[in-house]
């Protein structure tokens, strides 16, 4: 068996173990440690060790030798001083060194408050310290005593456990260093966990490493607080965490530093969440080989299914315009039109589709909340007020592709033409009428930063759509338009006529059993795609939007406006007229300009 899948195999998820004794060692190297006197044994709960802390966390961090251990156990017998104290002064580990190890591998003492002062206890520390161990002293009840006594049993393995983990997450970190990877990615999902890695641009799944979601946490968890020598003081699952590796954490790798991002993510009520390490490499030209990577690798798997745009509403055309928009490399694509109109559902489709193109490519998505699961991205969920600052970390986590669910603020639209203009491929939602007035809307939210001749630049904001929703009409109920003519006002009449044969315009009947009295049988899309062009965009920023859109519609190629998509539903019979005049736009004469 291969080391990566024999560690894996012993990952499990675990409780913080305790005992009441410490296991002796077999190990020459690492000594025993003096067991509390018999007389305070009933009244203190600790975790278990097999040897010395300190020595023990230094060699399975990779920072000393077992001859090295040897050599400063002489000195330190000597002096009296701590281990860590004596290991800095003879010029072999940092400061930083040393507090890495301690917090990788705390020792916790657990004692009955009511013996605190125990001159039994006090001795019994002095020598912990004599010894090289800085205990974390907590007091407690005697009944929780007894309840950390109970989980006895179930914690006699979790040291072990610890340091496969910690073991195993420093093999990753130096098997990717040798493969030439630029990231890893470690995702935890509700029933599993993945690790990928990125390699020579394109992301790649770690096949011998897949471990269920207990296993996954147990990894991020021990990267974060094992190895990373910069970071906050505690770990905490539900925030958002930076860190850093230093290279002499990750002896004989190649790598200068590691700097980590994690945090959580859909779904978080089951336990996902995610972590992306972005390797640093030192000045050598060549990577450092000191053994043969051991991972096996396959590109990660594409989302099922096909683009479903054309059984929601959208033409023939219009879905050649979005296959041309999801081959983009970077820039923005803004999806608008009011609350209610389908925009997540066609994000949906349109991201899934890219994953199916390039599965190799990272998606990050943030959203409040997401709605709808994307098991090949990171979601991210945030609130409206922290939508800029997810931004900004969301474009830390080595991302390809981002989905801003909607652009409120001037922060969070700076933040996507940003993210656009460094190489980003950015989805987003934007309340406007009319897609042309995409580009006054955002002049409004900041005149300067986002002037149109900032925006205005066709390699940039690359696609607009926009969307409605329209009511279908029940095939079996719905009336000729010539029986509701009375009904409708003069100009709509005359409207209508204008588009050509109204014999077969219908409008919604009485409702029946087909429909369930409703009168129609769900709802399609009407949309209109435009493609920016360097013309259009120097049309705006010279002549305005109007003239601009005008300009643009009449070029050979371009879709038709939204209003000509949803009368071709009108006249062959599909839509109320009434509903298209109030769910897309006012019914013009037809051959006015649009």
């Amino acid at each position: 068996m291969n080391p990566f899948a024999a560690v894996a195999q012993v990952l499990s998820g675990r409780r913080p173990g305790v005992l009441s004794g410490f296991a002796r060692s077999a190990s020459p190297v690492l000594p025993s440690l003096r067991e509390p006197p018999l007389a305070l044994q009933p009244h203190v709960v600790y975790g278990e060790t097999d040897g010395h802390p300190f020595a023990r966390g230094a060699m399975a961090l990779g920072l000393l030798t077992s001859t090295q251990i040897r050599t400063l156990s002489r000195r330190q017998t000597e002096s009296g001083m701590p281990l860590g104290e004596v290991a800095v002064e003879a010029g072999v580990l940092t400061p930083e060194q040393v507090q890495q190890i301690t917090q990788a591998y705390p020792f916790t003492v657990h004692i009955d408050a009511r013996h605190a002062g125990n001159p039994l206890f006090l001795t019994w520390l002095e020598d912990l310290h004599h010894a090289g161990v800085a205990p974390a002293i907590h007091t407690v009840t005697a009944q929780e005593l007894a309840s950390l006594r109970h989980d006895e049993a179930a914690g006699s393995v979790a040291d072990e456990r610890n340091l496969n983990t910690l073991n195993l997450a420093r093999r990753i970190f130096t098997d990717s260093a040798a493969m030439g990877a630029s990231d890893i990615h470690m995702l935890v999902r509700d029933t599993h966990a993945q690790v990928q890695i990125r390699v020579k641009g394109d992301l790649k799944v770690v096949t011998n490493l897949s471990m269920r979601r207990e296993e996954g946490e147990a990894l991020v968890r021990a990267t974060y607080t094992g190895l990373s020598t910069v970071k906050q003081s505690t770990y905490n699952p539900l925030d958002f965490q930076d860190a850093q590796i230093s290279g002499e954490a990750l002896p004989d790798s190649g790598l200068s530093g590691v700097r980590i991002i994690r945090g959580p993510a859909y779904p978080v009520e089951a336990g996902g969440g995610f972590m992306v390490a972005r390797l640093q490499y030192g000045q050598q030209t060549t990577r450092v080989r000191a053994h043969r990577p051991v991972m096996q690798t396959r590109a990660p798997t594409a989302p099922s299914g096909h683009l479903r745009l054309l059984e929601m509403g959208y033409t023939p055309v219009q879905v050649e315009l979005i296959e041309r928009l999801v081959r983009r490399p970077m820039g923005i694509v803004a999806v608008t039109g009011p609350t209610g109109s389908g925009k997540t559902t066609t994000l949906y489709e349109c991201m899934r589709h890219q994953a199916r193109l390039f599965p190799q490519v990272r998606q990050v998505t943030i959203e409040n909340p997401p709605e709808y699961p994307m098991p090949w991205a990171i979601q991210l969920s945030t609130e409206s007020e922290k939508f800029s600052a997810m931004l900004r970390m969301a474009l830390r986590m080595d991302p390809d592709i981002l989905l801003l669910s909607e652009l409120r603020a001037a922060e969070e639209a700076i933040a996507a033409v940003q993210a656009a203009m460094t190489g980003h491929f950015v989805w987003t939602t934007l309340h406007v009428t009319d897609p042309y007035k995409t580009v006054d809307r955002l002049e409004t939210l900041d005149h300067v930063r986002l002037a149109r001749k900032v925006v205005c630049d066709h390699e940039l904001l690359v696609g607009l759509i926009a969307q409605r929703l329209v009511p279908r009409l029940c095939p079996h109920c719905s009336r000729p338009l010539a029986t509701a003519v009375d009904t409708l006002p003069a100009y709509m009449v005359q409207a209508l006529h204008s588009w050509g044969n109204v014999s077969a315009m219908r409008v919604r009947g009485r409702g029946c059993t087909h429909c369930d009295g409703d009168a129609t049988t769900g709802k399609r899309a009407v949309a209109e795609i435009v493609l920016t062009d360097e013309q259009f965009m120097s049309d705006c920023v010279t002549q305005g939007v109007l003239t601009a859109r005008r300009n643009h519609r009449r070029k050979p190629g371009v879709d038709r406006p939204m209003i000509a998509h949803a009368m071709d539903l009108v006249l062959a019979g599909v839509v109320d007229p009434r509903d298209v005049q109030r769910s897309v736009d006012d019914i013009p004469f037809a051959g006015a300009e649009l």
